[in-house]
């Protein structure tokens, strides 16, 4: 089957997926995690884009995430790859609107496919079946979207109504339908809507055109973003000023639910946004109890369950429909059928910052990693892992002082004006203010323990005057 065009595959890989909190968290989402085998569904996502219709992918990404993603890509062999960082989470708008502008800029003219990173699509043939079939109808000046026939109705997702009388495999649409109530979405089924699965097709000039036309302002400050934009090791950092006057919006609100030019391609491929541990459920082979079942599990008469343990033993007995999820720092239980509602734990968890709903125990980092050992309102205890060769930016902090005492290795530390060398069971202490680095010059990992006290132990109380993985803004 011919297509018109090569394709230029556009994945968003921002959103902090807190509905699988506590698997899901803002530092490590549900995008980078391996929830299926030993690729994550960013992975899963440039996989399924390997194939002769697609050029090298542009992946939009927000600042916390880069190093993730780097990691990821090079873990799948891709090099070389196209990363734009977000300065804040701006919505698809702000992320379509940056990808057809690059491509413009590049004089790339292929067909930009639009794809969330943390979508659930089960066989790959099928979905590269289905853009094959959008790539070879005619699509000038069209944006299409991927519909997806029901197979029941559900509340968790937006609706798109098709001309069904259109005989056309590409068909006219008539309105988009927000997450509707039960009773609205049963009656939706009935005329024939689509699942609105946030995957779009349409070329760089025919969506900017359309954004020009109805969020000129967007567009505006996207330019001038991208005009002061530098690149910064493997990514592209897009000026945070102009970046930052951008309006909150997604693409469905702000273009297509008011272009003319809107269309839809209905198709039945297996999809799913993982929104939910229901959905997760649903997605996942199940064993002869329809449990799905994962890590250090036993489990007596339950059944219809979604189970998961990372670390300790965890036992269950005459349930029924029931998520249980076990971190090292948390552990979450619900009613399955009821999945949707843990936005209101995160709620309440956001509003006592609660420091689980951020960051899990082990947290990675360029120069390795830290584990969250534990922490009160007065202190914080991690161990970190610096790899060979690998040293901390060199910083300070307003709000805490640090005590480092060495259980494995040799750290070469900065305080101050003087640079010195800590051998095993050899300690130091930073004060509020003083600035210091950690830096690992042997062939071997260091580690040690970090003691913070203060009043305030988060990441944005750290001021950076040098770091080799450019952090510094």
């Amino acid at each position: 089957m011919k297509t018109n065009n090569i394709i230029t595959p556009v994945i968003l890989a921002g959103g902090s997926g807190t509905r699988l909190w506590p698997l899901s968290r803002k530092e490590k989402p549900k995008q980078f995690l391996k929830i299926f085998n030993n690729y994550s569904l960013f992975q899963h996502t440039i996989i399924r884009c390997i194939d002769n219709i697609f050029s090298k992918p542009i992946i939009i990404v927000g600042e916390d995430h880069r190093f993730i993603v780097a990691e990821q890509l090079k873990e799948i062999g891709i090099k070389n790859p196209t990363i734009i960082l977000e300065p804040k989470p701006k919505n698809t708008t702000a992320a379509i609107t940056i990808a057809a502008k690059y491509a413009i800029s590049t004089k790339n003219s292929n067909n930009l496919l639009i794809l969330p990173s943390d979508h659930y699509i089960k066989n790959n043939k099928d979905f590269i079946k289905v853009i094959k079939l959008a790539s070879k109808s005619p699509i000038k000046n069209k944006l299409i979207c991927f519909g997806i026939k029901p197979s029941g109705p559900e509340t968790k997702y937006g609706y798109i109504v098709p001309n069904a009388s259109e005989k056309k495999i590409i068909k006219n649409i008539i309105k988009f339908e927000e997450k509707p109530s039960l009773i609205k979405a049963k009656n939706l089924i009935k005329t024939d809507a689509l699942w609105n699965s946030g995957m779009f097709l349409f070329s760089p000039i025919s969506i900017t055109s359309e954004i020009d036309k109805y969020v000129p302002k967007i567009s505006q400050h996207i330019k001038k973003s991208m005009d002061y934009s530098h690149k910064d090791m493997d990514f592209i950092r897009l000026n945070d000023k102009f970046f930052n006057k951008v309006k909150n919006i997604s693409i469905d609100y702000a273009v297509l639910e008011k272009t003319n030019n809107a269309y839809v391609l209905p198709t039945s491929i297996e999809w799913s946004d993982l929104g939910t541990y229901e959905s997760l459920w649903k997605a996942t082979k199940k064993d002869k109890n329809n449990n799905v079942i994962k890590g250090d599990v036993i489990t007596n008469n339950v059944k219809d369950s979604f189970i998961h343990s990372d670390s300790k033993l965890l036992t269950a007995s005459n349930l029924n429909k029931i998520n249980i999820i076990a971190t090292e720092d948390a552990i979450l239980v619900s009613n399955i059928n009821e999945s949707n509602e843990i936005k209101n734990i995160v709620k309440i968890l956001n509003k006592n910052n609660r420091n689980e709903l951020i960051e899990h125990s082990l947290t990675l980092r360029p120069w390795g990693s830290y584990k969250n050992i534990n922490s009160t309102k007065s202190y914080k205890i991690k161990k970190l892992t610096v790899m060979p060769g690998k040293k901390l930016s060199l910083q300070r902090h307003k709000k805490r002082s640090e005590h480092w005492i060495v259980i494995e290795g040799t750290a070469t530390v900065t305080k101050g004006n003087n640079t010195f060398t800590l051998n095993k069971n050899e300690s130091t202490f930073i004060s509020i203010k003083e600035k210091h680095r950690l830096e690992n010059k042997t062939k071997k990992p260091l580690i040690i323990i970090e003691v913070q006290t203060g009043t305030y132990f988060g990441e944005d109380d750290i001021e950076r005057f040098e770091d080799m993985y450019g952090r510094i803004k």
